[in-house]
C-alpha cells in the first residue's frame, strides 16, 4: 500500500518508558473478533452487479462524510482511532518535565511548539524572514542554485527532487538521484487540462499564489503579477516533465552518469557547484530523466532572475505555511480544498500529531509499540505470512504460462523476501536534533536539517536493509523492491484489518489479502523488474515475458473501462502495479484461508459460509465513500484504485468468488473465461 487508502508499493522505528507516562492500568482482556458488521449490506443489491455496494451499500447510503475529511469509511475511521492514540501520548509527554534530550522531551516539546497557537500568532512570518531575506538578495542564475541547494537542507525541494535510496542497478549500495520535480500543482496534467474542474484549480492556484505574496507584505497589484509569473514558470518546468504513467517505467527512468559528464547530458546547471552547495560528494549519480535537467538549465538562464525569486519566495512560504499564523493556514486549507473536498481544516491536534509523526517518527513510535503494539500480534501476523509465502510457492510451481526456468528464478526472490513486522529492530537516533517549546518552524528547520544529513551520509555506502521508510503507527503497508521485503506498520494491524483474537476468514480476507497484496509486488509490472537481490534486472525469458505483458494488458483493459467520477476513468496504465497486487492479493490470501481448519469447514456463521464471510471481510477492507474532488485527484495522481474497484476488480477474475455468491452469465459481475485475470 502506500497508503492503505491505498495499498502500494514504496519505488518509491524502542525504548522501554516508565509507567509514569500512563495509568499503568491493565487493558481489559480482548474479546473474540468473529462477527461482520452486517448492517453494512446493502440487501437491495444483488451481489451478483456489484459486490461493493452489496457488502458497503448500506452503510454508504447512511454515513455522512465529515467536514474535516475527503473521504469515510473503514480506512478514515481507524486512522482516526490511531491519532487518537498517538494523541494519548503526546498529550501526557507535553505536559512532562521530562530530561532533556529524552525521547519524552523531544517528542512532547514538538508537539507542544506546534499546539502552542498564541506564539505562532505572535511570531507571524517572522520565522521565516531569513530564507525570504535570502531570496532577495540573489542575483543571477549562480545565486540561485546557492539557494536551491540551500532550501533542500531546511526541507524544501524547489526546481528538482533530490534524495537518496539504494542504486537500482546495485541495491546494495546507496546514491544520490536526481528527480524532475518543482511543481506546485500535483502533476503535469494539470497545467494543461481542458476539464472545467482543472482549469478551476488552475485558476485558484494562480489566486492562491496571489494571496500569499499578500499575506508576506506585497500590495495586491504587484502579488497579482508575481504570482503570473509563477504560474508560468511552473507551466514551463511541466512542459518538460514525464506524467505519471511514464514515470512507472523503472527502465526508462534510470541513467547513471558519470559527475564529470553531467556538464553534457544535462546542461545549463552548473554542477559542480550544485552537487558542493548540496553537500554531495559522489563520482556518480542517478538521473531520472536527464532531459528536464537539460530543459530546467535552459530556462534558469532564459527567465528573469526575478521571476525565479517570486518563485522560490511563494514556495517557501508555502511548504511553511501549515504552521504559520492562521491567515497563511487558513489561505493554504482554501486552495487545498479543491483536491480534498475537505469542508473544514482538522482539528488542530490531529495536524499536530501527524506533524510529529511525520518529523520524529521513531521516536514517537517507541512510545506507540510500547502502549498498542503486543507481541502476540506479530506472532499471529507472522505465521500468516508464512502461510501465504508457502501459497504464493505453490501458486508459482503450478502456473501454466512460465517455463521452469523463469519459475525457478520467481521462487528464488520469492523466498528471498524479507518480512518486517510491527516495527523496526533499531531506531534512528534523534541525539543531535533540538526540539525547544517556543518555536515550531525553527523545530521543523531542525527536523529537516537533521533528516537531510542522515541521508546525504548515505551515499556511497552499503544500504542498511534494517531500515523502515513508514512509522509504526502508519495505516500502511508497503514492499521496497531494492531490498525486497514487505513491510507491516503496527497501525494497520489493528481491527478490522487484523486482530489476533479474529476469526480466519475475518483475517484472512483483511490483513490476509494486505499481505498478498504487498507480495505480490514483488511480481508486478515493475516489481518483477527487480531480482532476488533487488538490483533491477531483467530475469526473464523472452517468452515469459511476452506472457507477462498479454495478461497484464487484460488488467489495464479491464480497470480502463471503471468510472471513477464524472467522465473520469480510472486510469489502467497508472494504476497497472497496484490492480496486479490487488488481483493476487485478494486470490492467494483466499487460497492460503482454505488451508486453515474454518477454510476447510462448512459452517456458517450468521447464515454465511466461510467463503461468503472471507469475501465480505476483504470488501469491508474498503468500506469508504469519497467526496467528488478527492476522487478526481485520486483518478489523475494516485496509482491505486478507487475503493469500489479495489473490491469488484479483483474479485469478477475469480471462480471462488462467483460460486460464493452464485455469479451467473449475464450478471454485472461476470467476466468471461477469455478475459478473467489470472496472472500469480
Amino acid at each position: 500500500m502506500k497508503q492503505l487508502s491505498a495499498l502500494g508499493p514504496a519505488t518509491i522505528l524502542f525504548a522501554v518508558v516508565g509507567c509514569i507516562l500512563f495509568s499503568c492500568q491493565a487493558p481489559e482482556p480482548a474479546k473474540p473478533v468473529n462477527q461482520l458488521d452486517l448492517s453494512s449490506i446493502d440487501s437491495s443489491v444483488r451481489p451478483q452487479d456489484n459486490f461493493f455496494l452489496y457488502a458497503n451499500g448500506g452503510w454508504i447510503r447512511k454515513a455522512e462524510i465529515p467536514a474535516s475529511q475527503s473521504s469515510w469509511g473503514t480506512l478514515a475511521q481507524l486512522n482516526e482511532q490511531i491519532t487518537s492514540n498517538t494523541e494519548a501520548i503526546l498529550d501526557s509527554v507535553s505536559r512532562l518535565s521530562s530530561p532533556k534530550g529524552s525521547v519524552e522531551q523531544k517528542v512532547g516539546d514538538l508537539y507542544a511548539s506546534g499546539m502552542d497557537s498564541l506564539t505562532i500568532e505572535k511570531l507571524g512570518i517572522g520565522p521565516v524572514k531569513p530564507e525570504l531575506d535570502a531570496i532577495a538578495v540573489i542575483r543571477g542564475a549562480d545565486g540561485l542554485e546557492i539557494q536551491i541547494a540551500r532550501e533542500y537542507q531546511v526541507g524544501h525541494s524547489p526546481l528538482f527532487k533530490f534524495y537518496v535510496n539504494a542504486d537500482e542497478k546495485n541495491s546494495g549500495m546507496m546514491a544520490a538521484h536526481f528527480d524532475q520535480g518543482g511543481l506546485g500543482l500535483p502533476n503535469k496534467d494539470y497545467y494543461f487540462s481542458k476539464d472545467s474542474s482543472i482549469k478551476k484549480i488552475r485558476e485558484s492556484y494562480q489566486e492562491y499564489i496571489k494571496k500569499i505574496f499578500q499575506l508576506i507584505g506585497d500590495d495586491s497589484g504587484r502579488a497579482a503579477l508575481e504570482a503570473a509569473d509563477v504560474v508560468q514558470l511552473e507551466t514551463a518546468l511541466a512542459k518538460i516533465s514525464r506524467n505519471p504513467v511514464a514515470l512507472r517505467d523503472p527502465n526508462a527512468n534510470y541513467h547513471k552518469l558519470p559527475v564529470s559528464d553531467l556538464g553534457r547530458q544535462a546542461a545549463g546547471l552548473a554542477w559542480k557547484s550544485l552537487l558542493s552547495n548540496l553537500g554531495v560528494t559522489t563520482d556518480s549519480l542517478i538521473m531520472g530523466q536527464p532531459e528536464y535537467f537539460a530543459g530546467a538549465g535552459k530556462l534558469l538562464h532564459a527567465l528573469p532572475v526575478e521571476h525565479w525569486k517570486n518563485y522560490l519566495r511563494f514556495h517557501v512560504v508555502d511548504g511553511y505555511a501549515p504552521y504559520l499564523s492562521k491567515d497563511f493556514v487558513s489561505a493554504s486549507f482554501a486552495f487545498n480544498k479543491l483536491l480534498s473536498g475537505r469542508k473544514e481544516m482538522r482539528e488542530r491536534w490531529k495536524r499536530m500529531n501527524d506533524l510529529v509523526d511525520n518529523n520524529l517518527g521513531d521516536a514517537l513510535g517507541q512510545l506507540y509499540v510500547q502502549r498498542y503494539f503486543p507481541p502476540e500480534a506479530k506472532q499471529r501476523m507472522s505465521e500468516m505470512v508464512s502461510n501465504l509465502m508457502q501459497t504464493y510457492e505453490e501458486r508459482i510451481r503450478a502456473l501454466d504460462w512460465m517455463s521452469d526456468s523463469t519459475k525457478q528464478k520467481a521462487l528464488t526472490k520469492l523466498h528471498s523476501i524479507v518480512r518486517k513486522i510491527g516495527y523496526p529492530d533499531k531506531w534512528k537516533d534523534y541525539s543531535t536534533v533540538s526540539i525547544a517549546r517556543d518555536s515550531l518552524i525553527a523545530n521543523l528547520v531542525n527536523c529537516s536539517r537533521y533528516a537531510y544529513h542522515r541521508n546525504l551520509n548515505k551515499i556511497g555506502k552499503p544500504v542498511d536493509k534494517s531500515e523502515w521508510y513508514m512509522t509504526p503507527p502508519t495505516l500502511d503497508a508497503y514492499y521496497n523492491p531494492t531490498t525486497n521485503d514487505i513491510n507491516f506498520p503496527a497501525g494497520i494491524l489493528q481491527p478490522p484489518i487484523f486482530s489476533k483474537d479474529a476469526d480466519d476468514a475475518l483475517n484472512y480476507g483483511g490483513i490476509g489479502m494486505v499481505i498478498g497484496h504487498e507480495m505480490t509486488h514483488g511480481f508486478d509490472d515493475q516489481g518483477r523488474q527487480f531480482d532476488a537481490s533487488g538490483n533491477l534486472k531483467d530475469w526473464w525469458s523472452k517468452e515469459d515475458a511476452a506472457k507477462f505483458k498479454q495478461k497484464a494488458d487484460l488488467v489495464v483493459d479491464q480497470y480502463n473501462h471503471y468510472i471513477a467520477v464524472d467522465t473520469f476513468h480510472i486510469n489502467g496504465s497508472l494504476s497497472l502495479g497496484e490492480n496486479i497486487a490487488d488481483i493476487g492479493g485478494v486470490a492467494i490470501a483466499y487460497v492460503a484461508f482454505k488451508k486453515t481448519a474454518e477454510g476447510k469447514g462448512t459452517e456458517k456463521i450468521d447464515g454465511l459460509t466461510p467463503d461468503q464471510r472471507f469475501f465480505l471481510s476483504a470488501a469491508t477492507v474498503w468500506k469508504m465513500k469519497y467526496r467528488d474532488e478527492v476522487l478526481r485527484t485520486q483518478v489523475m495522481n494516485n496509482p491505486h484504485s478507487t475503493a469500489m474497484y479495489r473490491v469488484n476488480g479483483p474479485v469478477s477474475n475469480m471462480q471462488a468468488f462467483y460460486d460464493a455468491f452464485g455469479v451467473r452469465p449475464g450478471d454485472k459481475m461476470y467476466r468471461s473465461d477469455s478475459v478473467r485475470v489470472k496472472i500469480w
